[in-house]
């Protein structure tokens, strides 16, 4: 700084500038930073490279701005004869050490600090988002937002003050990681340590995806992390019997295989959740599968795979409606070769039945469920009963 004010003929520059507290050029870098980090925070009015916090801005000189701007010029006379003006204001100058700068961060610094402290009582942390709401008219995720960014130029008594509240207020990996890891600790808290060996069965959601991510980044986190995740339980001899799960590793491939079989057997994938073929829970893993299929946005591969075997596996209908529209298929046109019925399958004259109420509420159905229906009594021996209703109901549309 004293180089750069003697090239700027600026000499007050090496007065405010101290290694131990930031100074208005230190705030100027930062907020260039932040600006080529984030081009859409530059919109906001506290945030812009040129605007100097108020800590910062001399009011000796905006008085003597304001004094000067409102003083009529004074006519003299200059060299040669030739006319000029001036305004009879002398404008005083920062001269010293910054101690009212000084004053002003520690006070600031000490209130900010106190609704900190109600902060931790509440909430047991300092993990706070950086775009929250104020509370009580203070940003207080801004503000510690904030001293993380100039956390080199600190204090000691700030740091130690801070520490205190919370020991981790500033750590090396993101806040946000921080958040979460002190979510899933209320939870572990409330409901017990986390086990590798139920493969993370009966957590939420939320949590279960989260620890994964964990899981899966374990050797790339940082030491302190992984101290921190052996608080929840989830301890490095947790995540090897995690990864040893008997039916973790193959329950796609057993799935696939078990899903080829009954489909080759029994001619449809509408099975119910307890349904189990050569001792694999394939309902279960099936409406699994369904669930994640329908939150995701596109058929995924597993989807891609499993409609091969069977267009409406995955039907938006109730399952029940696909097995019954199955038995009438097959009692009306005969079982296809090598197809045997399922346990539990509909008889004839339940299949029957099933037809003539999907004829009484033929104007309930969906079009796939009207497609399908009228494709399975085409043909078969309930033709002429179906096909009349049928007829009707079109002439009606």
């Amino acid at each position: 700084m004293t180089a750069l004010g003697d090239r700027l003929e600026r000499g007050w520059l090496k007065e405010v500038e101290w290694p131990e507290r930031p100074s208005a050029l230190q705030t100027w870098m930062r907020g260039v930073a932040r600006e080529l980090r984030s081009p859409s925070r530059s919109a906001s009015p506290h945030s812009g490279i040129w605007w100097v916090p108020a800590a910062h801005q001399p009011a000796e000189v905006g008085a003597g701005l304001r004094l000067l701007a409102t003083t009529p010029p004074v006519a003299f006379r200059g060299h040669a004869g030739v006319a000029g003006w001036r305004a009879e204001l002398y404008v005083p100058r920062r001269v010293g050490r910054g101690a009212g700068l000084k004053a002003v961060s520690e006070e600031r610094f000490w209130e900010g600090l106190g609704h900190a402290r109600r902060y931790v009582v509440r909430h047991g942390h300092l993990a706070v988002p950086h775009a929250g709401a104020p509370q009580g008219g203070f940003d207080l995720g801004r503000w510690l937002a904030n001293l993380r960014a100039a956390s080199a130029g600190l204090p000691p008594e700030f740091v130690r003050a801070l520490a205190e509240l919370d020991v981790w207020w500033n750590p090396p990996w993101p806040i946000s990681w921080q958040r979460a890891w002190h979510r899933a600790r209320a939870h572990a808290l409330a409901h017990g340590l986390v086990s590798g060996d139920d493969n993370l069965a009966g957590m939420p959601r939320w949590l279960e995806r989260w620890l994964r991510q964990q899981i899966a980044e374990y050797s790339r986190l940082a030491a302190e992390q992984q101290q921190l995740l052996a608080q929840l339980g989830l301890t490095a001899a947790e995540i090897d019997r995690f990864h040893a799960w008997p039916a973790r590793r193959r329950s796609v491939l057993h799935g696939l295989e078990a899903a080829h079989d009954y489909a080759a057997r029994h001619g449809h994938l509408a099975v119910s959740q307890p349904t189990s073929h050569d001792g694999f829970a394939l309902g279960k893993w099936l409406n699994q599968v369904r669930h994640r299929q329908r939150a995701a946005t596109q058929p995924t591969r597993l989807g891609r795979r499993l409609t091969a075997l069977d267009t409406w596996w995955n039907p938006p209908w109730p399952l029940d409606w696909q097995r019954y529209y199955w038995a009438a298929r097959h009692h009306l046109h005969g079982l296809p070769e090598g197809v045997v019925w399922w346990t539990g399958a509909p008889d004839e004259d339940q299949a029957r039945q099933w037809l003539h109420a999907q004829q009484a509420s033929w104007h309930l159905l969906q079009p796939g469920q009207q497609e399908l229906v009228s494709g399975a009594a085409r043909g078969g021996v309930a033709r002429c009963r179906f096909s009349s209703g049928a007829s009707a109901h079109e002439r009606d549309t």
